[in-house]
């Protein structure tokens, strides 16, 4: 009988002793697991059709290259002067394929690139016509998204207009933007003060002159084409928005303006006559699709450190009190 008593008492200790070892590997488990949903690092890329002899085209997106990799078209009827919105992509390989508008998707692509898009990063691939022969040339540049100063903006220039001699553009009162810039070239970011800017572009006998707001802390690029006259033509891009123009951040209580110096970020004195603003060129809508970034802002934060503890605290002390009821069943 004592045999049959200490043989069941064993037996019901060892079942205590493995849910205890259970929980305290569940709780193991939380407290050294990634977190669930957690924001995945992602790259950017955007596409720029800039190749006037090339017509209307769909543009899809496969990758990233492996097991994993996806087909998504980012764009159709793509026309001369498009550009799309930056698509927020996993690292990894990818490939571009461009199609005549309306195409089979699967059918073969006449035109095609590959790029690798790494974490943190900011690119555009652009579309010229100065390729060998003439052909269709792919250019990928980087994008410093870095916001300067609220006081300041940046602002760089792409020359997407063919057939026209080097493009000349001035910042009214500032800096130049570009000097001799040729098709198919993009000119570094140029950091100016927060404001609206009166712009004039030139290349050869043909001149267009407009406004440019830059807001504080934003990053633009201005691409430059061509209108189905020939003329030249704009479309502004905000990289990063900044503040609205006209607002500035508050100066520091050390800072003293000079008596009668207008404030930070206040629009340029007013001139005769006016120009009007920049506005980009009229150009098809483009529906954008990407490859899904994660659950972003979105993301559930996981369990939390408190219920984690407690558990690791409390499976021993859950095993101890269920063997001492134990115990006590038996001697009673």
């Amino acid at each position: 009988m004592g045999r049959h008593r200490l043989r069941h008492h064993t037996m019901r200790d060892r079942v205590l002793g493995l849910f205890g070892m259970a929980l305290l590997v569940s709780a193991a488990t939380l407290a050294f697991a990634p977190v669930a949903g957690a924001q995945e690092p992602t790259g950017q890329i955007r596409l720029g059709h800039l190749s006037p002899t090339t017509p209307g085209v769909d543009i899809t997106l496969s990758g990233p290259e492996g097991p994993s990799s996806v087909d998504q078209r980012v764009a159709s009827g793509a026309a001369y002067g498009a550009v799309t919105d930056y698509l927020k992509l996993v690292p990894g390989r990818y490939s571009i394929y461009m199609r005549p508008a309306g195409s089979d998707p699967n059918a073969e692509a006449p035109l095609s690139a590959g790029l690798q898009i790494a974490a943190g990063t900011a690119q555009t691939l652009l579309f010229f016509d100065n390729g060998s022969g003439g052909s269709v040339r792919g250019e990928l540049v980087n994008d410093d998204l870095t916001a300067p100063g609220t006081a300041d903006g940046k602002v760089r220039l792409v020359q997407g207009a063919d057939g026209l001699p080097p493009l000349q553009a001035l910042a009214v009162d500032g800096p130049k933007l570009a000097t001799d810039l040729a098709y198919g070239t993009v000119t570094d970011y140029a950091t100016v003060a927060a404001k609206t800017w009166n712009v004039r572009l030139s290349a050869g006998g043909q001149t267009l002159a407009g406004q440019l707001p830059v807001g504080g802390g934003s990053v633009n690029t201005v691409v430059v084409t061509k209108d189905k006259a020939g003329k030249l033509a704009v479309k502004p891009l905000s990289d990063v928005k900044g503040l609205p123009v006209g607002i500035a951040s508050t100066p520091s209580p050390a800072t003293k303006q000079p008596a009668g110096a207008p404030e930070a970020g206040a629009p340029a004195s007013p001139q005769a006559p006016t120009a009007p603003a920049l506005k980009p060129a009229p150009q098809q809508q483009i529906p954008i699709g990407g490859v899904p970034a994660g659950a972003g802002a979105t993301a559930d934060g996981g369990p939390g450190v408190l219920p984690i503890l407690l558990a690791l605290a409390g499976a021993p002390l859950l095993v101890f009190a269920l063997s001492s009821m134990s115990r006590r069943r038996s001697t009673g």
